[in-house]
């Protein structure tokens, strides 16, 4: 029998894996892209049963057992970006609004930041408070505490910033790639830039401990580096690359137990799953039909890793994620 094979930058990935099973549940929520780059619009915080999503002007949450639709923001603008963590909802508009809601209180914000587009968001936890951190087009991280949304620092950069993650690493309108260091006291240090790719960043995420992150580029590829190394782990190409269609728009780890999955999205059409302890086994998943290009808006692991969701225009497909076989661990590899 032959085995399908795909030539990274720097290792052989085999092809024949299988990390989701097949035939996923569809549900029929339509999720809205508002920007043809930005492509993170769906979120899964708290159980596999609800994700949230962003539509038209609004942010819902649905819950996939009852088949409730919760209408968490109804909006003045049409969401860029969309986070939600540590009991926070935050959508960012292309003209610099902003909204945050405190999930579990009557507690909401409605302003703008300033600049441009707010490409992306991330809430996280610091010192004990909660901050947001806002990627925006002018050039700038901005960060607020949370709840209260006052402004901590800002944190400029010398491209337009599409994505930061939470060490704190940022990509954006340029090849490169920053990694900053955050001091007991709160404040940023840039302590590394690599390069990253030959066209603009739009996602960038870190793994569960913290000490891998992988970047999404417009080129195809997905770069995966290991923080205690200044050389890059593996480059990661897409199903259509080099393609306009392959390009790579939204980036995941899975956050628990030995899931150690990396999950990347293409423009349209498909979605790769990459083994997260070795790199050198994929699974690429077709999620539109033959012959047919469906634009995926987003896509979001629950946090016990036991499902993947993956938002379409027109619905979103539920896959469940094969963790008997990621329990496992039948042979061990050098990475």
């Amino acid at each position: 029998m032959s085995i399908p094979i795909y030539r990274s930058q720097t290792q052989i990935i085999r092809e024949d894996c299988e990390f989701l099973k097949p035939r996923p549940r569809v549900h029929n929520q339509r999720l809205t892209i508002q920007h043809w780059q930005l492509r993170d619009l769906i979120t899964c915080p708290k159980s596999s049963d609800e994700f949230i999503y962003v539509h038209q002007n609004s942010v819902n949450g649905y819950n996939t057992r009852t088949k409730a639709v919760t209408p968490y923001m109804e909006l003045g603008f049409q969401p860029t970006s969309l986070t939600a963590s540590c009991g926070f909802l935050a959508a960012g508009g292309q003209r610099s609004q902003l909204m945050v809601k405190q999930m579990n209180s009557n507690w909401f914000a409605l302003t703008t930041v300033g600049g441009s587009i707010n490409n992306a968001l991330c809430i996280s936890e610091h010192l004990g408070g909660t901050r947001l951190l806002v990627s925006n087009n002018d050039n700038t991280i901005k960060v607020y505490s949370l709840p209260g949304l006052q402004r901590l620092t800002n944190i400029v950069l010398p491209t337009a910033v599409n994505y930061n993650g939470r060490k704190m690493v940022a990509v954006g309108d340029s090849t490169e790639v920053y990694v900053y260091d955050i001091s007991v006291a709160g404040g940023y240090k840039n302590i590394a830039t690599y390069n990253v790719s030959t066209e603009a960043s739009f996602s960038c995420a870190w793994n569960q401990s913290s000490d891998k992150f992988a970047v999404a580029s417009q080129d195809g590829y997905v770069s995966v580096w290991d923080i205690r190394h200044s050389e890059r782990l593996c480059k990661l190409g897409s199903k259509q690359q080099p393609q306009v269609k392959g390009a790579t728009r939204c980036v995941k780890f899975s956050s628990s137990g030995s899931i150690d999955l990396l999950v990347y999205s293409e423009h349209v059409s498909y979605v790769n799953l990459v083994d997260a302890r070795t790199f050198n086994e994929r699974q690429v998943v077709r999620v539109a039909p033959p012959n047919v290009d469906e634009h995926i808006s987003g896509i979001a692991l629950s946090p016990d890793s036991k499902v993947c969701f993956v938002g379409l225009e027109h619905s979103v497909l539920e896959f469940d994620v094969d963790t008997i076989t990621r329990r496992s661990f039948p042979s061990g590899s050098l990475i």
